[in-house]
């Protein structure tokens, strides 16, 4: 969901906490959301400059769009004036540190997401009713996008049972993982050579035969030594993936990048070799350290 959209169901909320009654219907209801389109859409402002801003919201919007970083952290320290617990901005403020794989970099991030646990058991989220429906609760969002940041930066700084942890408490907060941890954490699981956790992943998951699940998991068992099961998965990931062997085979010819060139900006094209890039990309913290995978992979899937 956009920013814009989420402001949208903010200012929502607040119209119907400020109107809304314990003893209303849903005829009543509906007609308050009635009236609340009907006030947001006439009133919607245009482009948002230093002149209009008013919400964090707002000032985080110039800050994505600012020509400067000197810009930038004026708007991040105006939004976090306005909002000192706003998570989305502290976050933006962690992007003004220019290298992100430092001890520096690290403590600001734990120290944000420990600030952001507090505050999420201050505001009554850490109870039965809200843990696994968080992405549905509006305010507990900016945290888990917090959580995934922390949980990427320890992956990729070789943190893996830390990452593990991360993502699993993230599927805990959130059971329908909106945000797609389920195939980092499953890369994790390859990494760290957790056939069990793995496989129960994949299970709860209704074992989709999807691309990110099933290179994962061939990847796994090769590097347990189960060349069996590996070269199970990887037909399974032929079968799923029409372009599994122009992917290794671009690999073993070094000429991935023409393809990588193909991406879009907007977005991979699922079940190709665009799909199959971008999740080399995204866990390079597992791919880097098994060349002998791609080699076999080439080898096999040539008579695939």
């Amino acid at each position: 969901m956009s920013r814009e959209s989420e402001k949208a169901l903010k200012a929502m909320h607040q119209f119907l906490d400020e109107n809304g009654a314990e003893d209303m219907t849903m005829d009543d209801v509906n007609r308050l959301l009635q009236k609340f389109t009907e006030d947001y859409n006439s009133n919607l402002p245009g482009r948002i400059t230093e002149k209009t801003a008013k919400t964090a919201d707002d000032y985080l919007e110039l800050a994505e769009e600012a020509p400067t970083k000197a810009k930038a952290e004026k708007y991040i320290k105006k939004a976090l004036e306005l909002e000192p617990d706003n998570m989305d901005a502290v976050s933006a403020s962690l992007d003004l540190i220019e290298d992100d794989s430092t001890w520096e970099y690290y403590q600001k991030l734990s120290e944000a997401v420990k600030n952001g646990t507090k505050l999420m058991e201050k505001k009554g989220f850490m109870d039965e009713d809200s843990i696994g429906e968080y992405w549905g609760i509006l305010e507990t969002r900016p945290y888990m996008r917090l959580l995934n940041r922390y949980a990427e930066f320890m992956a990729e700084a070789g943190m893996m049972s830390l990452a593990a942890r991360e993502y699993e408490e993230m599927i805990r907060l959130s059971e329908n993982d909106n945000l797609g941890v389920r195939y980092s954490l499953m890369h994790v699981y390859a990494f760290l050579e957790q056939e069990e956790p793995a496989l129960e992943l994949h299970k709860r998951y209704d074992g989709y035969e999807e691309t990110q699940m099933l290179l994962p998991l061939s990847v796994l068992y090769f590097k347990r030594g189960d060349f069996d099961k590996a070269e199970d998965y990887l037909k399974r990931l032929c079968a799923t993936n029409k372009d599994t062997k122009k992917f290794f085979r671009a690999i073993k010819k070094d000429k991935l990048d023409h393809y990588v060139e193909e991406i879009s900006g907007y977005g991979y094209q699922p079940f190709t070799i665009q799909e199959l890039i971008v999740e080399l990309m995204e866990n390079s913290f597992l791919f880097r350290m098994v060349p002998l995978y791609m080699e076999w992979a080439y080898e096999k899937t040539r008579n695939m």
